[in-house]
């Protein structure tokens, strides 16, 4: 059995991809089950983005994962009920605010601030009205004065307004899209964070990420190939957007899972499943539909199964992480640099 090293900093990086997050949710719920106690009792630092990002603050608050399967499973369909819209091109076709009155609730965020987080968690966004990437973090860095002010709610919102599904969402007096269109799979994020703001050698960095099902976008080659709307979007001009978003996450996976295998190497241990084509039918970013949460549900069951008498995953079970420090906010335990 390997022993783990007192110096050993491990990540949780989840990634984003709408009703998907099913499976993530449920990979997550089976190990709480497993080891009887918060997931992010093991981790160092928490990264998610997009429904990950939901997931993540969750855990970092200590909220059962099992919580979030339940929401996905009894709300799944008034989340991604479509309003009129004329197609998606007047404007989203889903509204946020199903979401909203759900993460609002006292048994999920209600009124917590970012700073009432029991854990480190990061999660990026984009500053529309700036043109910025955005990352809110909790204050676990001298440096980090404002995000812990911010309430959980609008900052799981504005990681999660996915282009073409959901309204922006605005709070400070800004307007933020989805966190997924630079770093759907917020790996990269939480190894820059360790390394630059904990301070951690690259070779104590273990990292565990967890997929949702991510679909490949490919070609047809028998289709238009010109570029246009109609090769993009097919007849609907609203689906042009929509498939380049999937095809930006669906990159941004594999390009974040090899870069992570490059710098870690078997520090690093991704957990996903690859769809079917069969399942893929049943399965998208926007179906919530019984098909969807069996497969989901199915999958992600499986998958757990298979990371509990992995080697590899279990010595990240095994780990126990330093004490948090945090610098201001609700959980402030922390008065200079000294900490």
């Amino acid at each position: 059995m390997e022993i783990a090293s007192p110096h050993r900093f491990q990540i949780l990086a989840l990634s984003g991809g709408g009703f998907r997050g099913l499976y993530t949710a449920k990979v997550l719920a089976d190990i709480e089950e497993e080891i009887q106690e918060p997931i992010a009792r093991r981790f160092d630092l928490i990264a998610g983005t997009s429904v990950g990002g939901i997931l993540a603050l969750a855990i970092a608050m200590e909220i059962p994962a099992s919580r979030i399967v339940d929401m996905f499973v009894e709300h799944g369909e008034q989340i991604f009920k479509r309003r009129l819209s004329l197609r998606g091109i007047w404007r989203a076709p889903f509204s946020m605010t199903p979401l909203q009155r759900l993460l609002s609730a006292d048994k999920l965020f209600g009124e917590h601030m970012l700073g009432h987080c029991k854990h480190p968690v990061i999660i990026p966004s984009i500053n529309y009205s700036t043109g910025k990437p955005v990352i809110f973090k909790t204050p676990h860095h001298q440096d980090f004065k404002r995000d812990h002010l911010h309430h959980i709610v609008d900052i799981a919102l504005a990681t999660s307004a996915a282009p073409a599904y959901f309204p922006r969402h605005t709070f400070n007096n800004n307007q933020y899209v989805d966190g997924g269109l630079y770093a759907n799979a917020p790996g990269l994020l939480g190894l820059h964070e360790a390394q630059t703001f904990f301070e951690q050698d690259a070779k104590q960095i273990h990292l565990l990420s967890v997929g949702t099902m991510s679909s490949k976008f490919t070609v047809d080659p028998q289709k238009n190939r010109e570029g246009g709307t109609y090769d993009w979007g097919g007849l609907n001009p609203a689906n042009m957007p929509k498939r380049l978003f999937g095809l930006s996450i669906s990159v941004q996976e594999s390009l974040s899972k090899n870069m992570l295998e490059h710098s870690l190497q078997e520090r690093y241990l991704h957990v996903d499943d690859d769809l079917t084509d069969q399942r893929a039918q049943a399965v998208a970013l926007d179906k919530a539909g019984s098909a969807a949460r069996e497969v989901l549900l199915g999958a992600g069951s499986e998958r757990s199964k298979i990371c509990i008498g992995n080697i590899q995953f279990q010595s990240f079970l095994r780990h126990t992480p330093r004490s948090s420090i945090f610098y201001y906010g609700e959980n402030k335990n922390c008065k200079d640099t000294t900490c």
